[in-house]
C-alpha cells in the first residue's frame, strides 16, 4: 500500500506507516487490497486445490521438484515462489522461502502443511508482488501466470528466475481423451516467445523433463483432470467419463527455463 518494509510478527505484519495485516491461525498473511481483487474469490477454487494436492501426493511430479531443489535451491539465496499453489514445490527446500498466491484457499493449505518457521506465506498477486525491490535471489514459477517486469523488479543482480512450463506433449494422452483436435504446448521457455516484452535472458539452455504415466484409478485421472484449467472449460460429463475408464496413459513434459537481468 506504502511500499514500505513490514516487520514480520507473530501475529501481525506491520510497517511504520502503521499499516498492519493479521497473521491467520495457519500462519499466512493477506497483503491483496481491495483493488487487486476482480472477484471476491480470485483464483484457483478449494476444490481445484484439494485435486491437485490429492494428485501432487501421488508423487506424480516428484521428479520435476527434485529438479528444481537440487539445481535451483542455494543456501543463502532468499526465494520467492511466485503462484505458489498448495506450496508442493518449494515447501522442501533449504533456508527461506517467501511464496505468494492470489488464490486464499492455496496460500491457506501451504502455511497449513508447511513446519518450518522459514517458509512465509501470503495472499498476493504476483502481478504486484509486495516484495522488496532487488530483494530476491530465485524466483520460481511453476505453472503459474508470468509476469516479467514484477520479477525484473524484485530479482537482485546475479539472481535468477526459474520458471516451469508445459512442453509440447504434455498430457497429451489426456487431451486426447478430452478433445477431438488437441493442440501442442510451445516448445520454448516464456520469455523467447515472439512477442514477450522482457530485460530477462536465458542463462542458459531450456531443461526439458519428459516420462510417461499410468493412472490406475478413477480417483487419480479425476484428480488430475481437476487439477488442471481443463476443469474450467470441459463439461462435468466428459470429465467424469474420461475418470470412468479406470486408468490413462499419458506423458508429461515439463520444460524448465532460466533467465538472468540483462
Amino acid at each position: 500500500m506504502c511500499r514500505e518494509p513490514l516487520a514480520i510478527g507473530e501475529r501481525a505484519w506491520s510497517c511504520a506507516q502503521g499499516h498492519s495485516f493479521d497473521v491467520a491461525r495457519e500462519g499466512y498473511a493477506n497483503l491483496l487490497v481491495t483493488h487487486q481483487r476482480r472477484t471476491r474469490e480470485p483464483g484457483d477454487s478449494a476444490e481445484m486445490l484439494q485435486h491437485r494436492r490429492a494428485f501432487l501426493d501421488g508423487g506424480w511430479y516428484a521428479p520435476l521438484a527434485e529438479h528444481l531443489r537440487t539445481n535451483y535451491a542455494r543456501a543463502g539465496a532468499s526465494v520467492l515462489d511466485a503462484g505458489c499453489g498448495e506450496g508442493y514445490y518449494t515447501r522442501d527446500w533449504p533456508g527461506e522461502v517467501w511464496a505468494v498466491d492470489i488464490a486464499r484457499p492455496a496460500v491457506r493449505m501451504a502455511a497449513r502443511r508447511s513446519a518450518s518457521r522459514d517458509k512465509h506465506y501470503a495472499v498476493a498477486s504476483v502481478y504486484d508482488l509486495p516484495v522488496i525491490d532487488a530483494s530476491i535471489g530465485v524466483v520460481v514459477s511453476v505453472f503459474a501466470p508470468l509476469h516479467s517486469p514484477e520479477f525484473e523488479r524484485v530479482l537482485e543482480p546475479g539472481g535468477v528466475v526459474v520458471t516451469v512450463t508445459p512442453g509440447p506433449e504434455h498430457l497429451a494422452g489426456l487431451k486426447a481423451a478430452l478433445f477431438a483436435t488437441p493442440e501442442a504446448h510451445p516448445d520454448t521457455g516464456p520469455f523467447e516467445r515472439e512477442g514477450a516484452a522482457t530485460a530477462l535472458v536465458p542463462t542458459g539452455s531450456t531443461t526439458r523433463i519428459r516420462y510417461d504415466i499410468d493412472l490406475p484409478t478413477p480417483a487419480a485421472i479425476a484428480d488430475l483432470v481437476g487439477m488442471t484449467p481443463y476443469a474450467w472449460y470441459v463439461d462435468g460429463a466428459t470429465r467424469e467419463a474420461v475418470a470412468a475408464t479406470g486408468s490413462l496413459s499419458t506423458p508429461v513434459d515439463f520444460l524448465v527455463s532460466a533467465y538472468g537481468l540483462r
